[in-house]
């Protein structure tokens, strides 16, 4: 016999959010086997934090919707919050105190939310006619049969993962106005009974919206746009207008690097952002423009293995600092920089071990372009002048969303990137890959974040195309891992993910494109 969860659990409430039935992520409305063990999911799990996310921004678009006519498009992460905007207004500040109060009146009420797992053609019947949410596009390329359709007093949304059942489960939350739109405040991730802090995060925003106006040039709003564009093979000219963006972005640094007549150039961000590619594509205009450029990777100055530092559950941390020999590293580029030939190391992967690796010898005209995790952590370049410095921060910071209110979180978009990458270049599988991945957020959130705002200049690396050439190779991968394995849930969280993508063969990207560091087949050697 099935049954809803929530009638299962019916005193359930904060800070839970889903759960997990047969190692898949379900929600309190979905229905299970009345004798199905369970395990209930939080709001410090990334997904049980994303359900929480979900259910807020249904509600605020169903209150501006409901009161003022209004409709909301949600657009990026921001800190602890999310930023979101009305399409119809940028003149909203009057009208979010009065969006909160509501919101707060709903909590009270203690309102159930309703849940419809319809026919695709009845889901799109359903919704064409209804007030709520609803991208036509992004539902005629979905690759499912069954679609998952919530509903607050008729209003409705379709959304890729699970909602709260009900309204007064939503504890902990704030909603401000900023610049054209307005910042929803989610719990901390670390005390989930307080509101987590909004750092100025003012770089980061303005490249988010770059990219934006980037992409409002090529007529590709969401991701049925650019399944579209796919479908009729009009894919190829936009391929080819986000690579040369990405070529315009590099040649503004490198510009703006001669004008400051900087010696040492350190990127960084975190992992999957194709760092790797971006030095070698900067090194190259570099070099067009004069200078003779020496590349140090931060990752070859890690410590042999066995030295490595251990994290709070006894395992080897390679995200810390500590795990790098920073004092050495420091101590070559000083030396670099006062004319003096130094013998850098290798870092053997395989083995684990640093070895001898190769002699660098300064030339006029040189500069320094240190690329890594923590190449921006003041620690490892604190006794080198200021002034020679420049600061780049790179992340793949997604483009488009599904609709106004499913957004594409840019932590999935690397994820899938590195799952790719770990299979091609590495031989990692992706289930090791998934099961090191909250080692990764903590690392990144630890070591990375805390410096970007930091920096001359952000660089966008995600592409607009990306996700239907990963898919091609994500998917499989994905696939082989076993029901049974606990890595099963995110990987089952994936395959959904993409199946909202026309996959793309990677027949048409350029072989210096960012992309070819984690497919493979490039110009560069990695």
């Amino acid at each position: 016999m099935r049954i809803r969860l929530i009638d299962l659990i019916s005193d359930i409430d904060y800070p839970y959010t889903s759960a997990i039935v047969n190692n898949r992520r379900v929600g309190f409305l979905d229905e299970i086997e009345e004798n199905s063990t369970f395990k209930l999911i939080d709001i410090q799990d990334m997904e049980g934090m994303r359900t929480y996310e979900r259910t807020i921004t249904f509600l605020i678009s169903y209150l501006f919707n409901s009161l003022f006519n209004l409709t909301v498009q949600i657009k990026y992460s921001y800190g602890d919050g999310i930023y979101g905007e009305v399409i119809e207004s940028k003149e909203i500040k009057d009208l979010v105190p009065i969006i909160k109060n509501e919101l707060i009146k709903l909590i009270k009420n203690d309102v159930y939310l309703k849940k419809f797992d319809l026919r695709k053609e009845d889901a799109i019947k359903l919704l064409s006619i209804k007030r709520g949410n609803f991208e036509p596009k992004l539902f005629k390329y979905l690759s499912k049969d069954i679609i998952t359709v919530y509903s607050i007093d008729d209003y409705y949304s379709y959304f890729l993962g699970p909602l709260l059942p009900r309204t007064g489960m939503i504890k902990v939350f704030d909603i401000k106005p900023y610049r054209n739109g307005f910042l929803i405040l989610l719990p901390d991730k670390k005390d989930k009974y307080r509101v987590g802090d909004i750092d100025k995060r003012e770089k980061l925003f303005n490249t988010f919206e770059e990219s934006q106006n980037w992409i409002n040039t090529l007529g590709v709003k969401f991701v049925g746009d650019l399944n579209e564009k796919i479908i009729k093979n009009e894919i190829l000219e936009l391929i080819l207008i986000q690579e040369v963006l990405h070529e315009k972005k590099i040649k503004e640094i490198g510009d703006l690097i001669y004008e400051r007549k900087s010696k040492l150039v350190l990127i960084a961000g975190p992992t999957s952002s194709g760092k790797t590619t971006f030095t070698k594509k900067l090194g190259i205009y570099l070099r067009v423009i004069g200078f003779k450029p020496i590349t140090i990777s931060t990752d070859d100055y890690f410590l042999d293995r066995e030295k490595t530092p251990l994290n709070e559950y006894g395992e080897p941390d390679y995200e810390s600092i500590a795990s790098i020999d920073y004092k050495f590293l420091q101590k070559n580029i000083s030396e670099l920089l006062n004319g003096k030939k130094i013998h850098s190391p290798k870092f053997n992967f395989a083995t684990g071990k640093r070895v001898k690796g190769y002699e660098i010898e300064p030339q006029d005209g040189m500069i320094i372009l240190v690329e890594g995790l923590h190449s921006l952590n003041p620690i490892l370049t604190e006794e080198i002048d200021e002034k020679l410095k420049f600061k780049i921060y790179i992340s793949a910071l997604t483009q488009i969303n599904f609709d106004n209110l499913n957004r594409i979180p840019t932590r999935d978009l690397r994820l899938i990137r590195r799952i790719v990458r770990d299979a091609v270049f590495r031989k990692i599988s992706p289930k090791e890959t998934i099961k090191q991945w909250k080692n990764v957020i903590q690392g990144e959130e630890k070591y990375i974040f805390p410096f970007q705002e930091s920096v001359d200049v952000m660089f966008n690396s995600s592409l607009l195309y990306e996700l239907p050439i990963l898919k091609y190779y994500a998917e499989r991968n994905l696939l082989s891992i076993d029901e049974k394995d606990d890595e099963y849930v995110k990987a089952n969280i994936l395959l959904n993910f993409l199946d909202h993508f026309v996959p793309l063969q990677p027949t048409d990207v350029p072989k210096t494109s960012i992309l070819r560091e984690f497919i493979g087949d490039g110009s560069f050697k990695y």
